[in-house]
This record gives C-alpha cells, structure tokens and sequence, in this order.
C-alpha cells in the first residue's frame, strides 16, 4: 500500500432523513438560506508515526448559486473514528453557517441557533462525543463479559461430562466387583465374604476334646444368684 492512500472512505449527505446530532438544525437552516445539503466526506489513512488509524473529516457546505450567492464553507480535521468525526464536523458547519449569515438568522425563526457561539456548541458536541464514547465502551465490555461467560459455561459443561463420564465408570467397576465377589461366594459354598462375622464360630463350630467330661464344666454353671461359685482351696 503507498504512503498516504486511502484505507477507506465515507459519505454523508443530509436531507435523506437522518437524525444526527446537529443534523437537522443545519439542514433546517440550509434550507432556509437556499444554499444545497451539506455534504461530509472521510477517508481513513495510515500516515501516522505511531501506525494508528485516522480519518480526515472533510465538511463542504456548498453556497446559494442564484442572487444573491452566498460564500462557499469547507474545512476538514481529523478525528480517530467516523461516526465521531461526523458528528464533529455537523456542530462546526452548524455554528460557521450561522455566523455567516448571523443577520439573516435573526429575523426567523433560527434566531436562537445564533445565540450559540461555537465554544458552547463544541462543548455539547464533546459531551455527546463523550456519552457516546463510554456507550461503546460499556458494549465493549458487555461483549467481553459475555464472551467471557460463555466460556466459562462451556469449561462447566465439558467439567460436567467428565464428572458423569468418571461415575459411570466407577459405577460399572463397582458393579463388577460386586458380580466378582458374588461368584466367589458362590464358589466357597455361599460363605458371605462381605459379611462383617465371617471369622466368628458358630455353636456348630465347637468341637469338644474327647478326654473332657461334663463335670469339667460344672464351675461354669451360674449359682442360684445368677454368678459362678469359685471354689480356692485352703493352702495346708
């Protein structure tokens, strides 16, 4: 690309219903005066140091052709956006139109746009620059949080999947051990592995010595108060 050419253009020009800022007091009073729509012109270039885009602004307010003519108005700037530059460019045509032709204006209708000098015009124009500037900010950021949302659902869902995904592999592992220790249960002869009195005896389970008589449990046996009798013989 050479130096200076143009990366893109714009035109604007009124009486085609649009509703800018400014825009339909400098029609209204274009109109009045008899001179043709004010046109804008934009085209963006890449000529600074710093690389950063910027648009150079051009406004051409044409003047009245039949007598009595009036004097042609046309300046430019530069601004870092179009929609910026244009609403920029309307405030200014706005107060130059009205100071030309400021004894005209005070005999109609339009006599209080004369009342506003171009400092009071461009701070309300910075306001509304301003306000539009923090709108698109605030969009910007919205933008971002939305963005930045989606993915933190996105991260949750895939979480999610793979929480299912692990418990229904336990799940299934589980449900083989239960079939792998079911088999075995019934391979030992239905004995309960899971059982918590898998090592205690039963009553079946006891196997007496053949050389113990019954007499040998008599000490056992609870007395008439319901506690065992201990017989200690007295030492000689």
């Amino acid at each position: 690309m050479e130096p200076n050419e143009p990366i893109n253009t714009k035109f604007y020009q009124l009486g085609n219903g649009g509703s800018l800022v400014f825009e339909n007091d400098l029609n209204a009073v274009s109109e009045f005066l008899g001179r043709p729509h004010p046109e804008f012109h934009g085209v963006q270039l890449d000529d600074t140091p710093g690389g950063e885009l910027q648009w150079v602004i051009t406004a051409d307010l044409r003047g009245k052709m039949e007598p009595p003519t009036s004097e042609r108005i046309l300046f430019s700037f530069r601004e870092s956006n179009w929609l910026d530059g244009l609403a920029r460019a309307l405030q200014e045509a706005l107060a130059r139109l009205c100071g030309q032709n400021v004894v005209r204006l005070l005999a109609s209708r339009y006599a209080h746009l004369t009342q506003k000098d171009l400092d009071a015009s461009r701070a309300y124009a910075n306001q509304t620059h301003a306000h539009i500037t923090e709108q698109g900010e605030a969009i910007k950021l919205l933008n971002n949080d939305r963005r930045s949302l989606r993915q933190q659902r996105a991260k949750k869902d895939a979480t999610i999947r793979r929480l299912r995904a692990r418990i229904a592999s336990l799940e299934a592992t589980v449900k083989a051990q239960e079939d792998q220790i079911r088999q075995l249960e019934d391979d030992d002869g239905g004995i309960d592995i899971r059982g918590g009195d898998a090592f205690l005896s039963d009553d079946d389970d006891f196997e007496e010595d053949e050389n113990t008589e019954e007499e040998d449990y008599e000490f056992l046996e609870a007395g008439p108060d319901d506690y065992v009798p201990i017989d200690v013989d007295d030492e000689e």
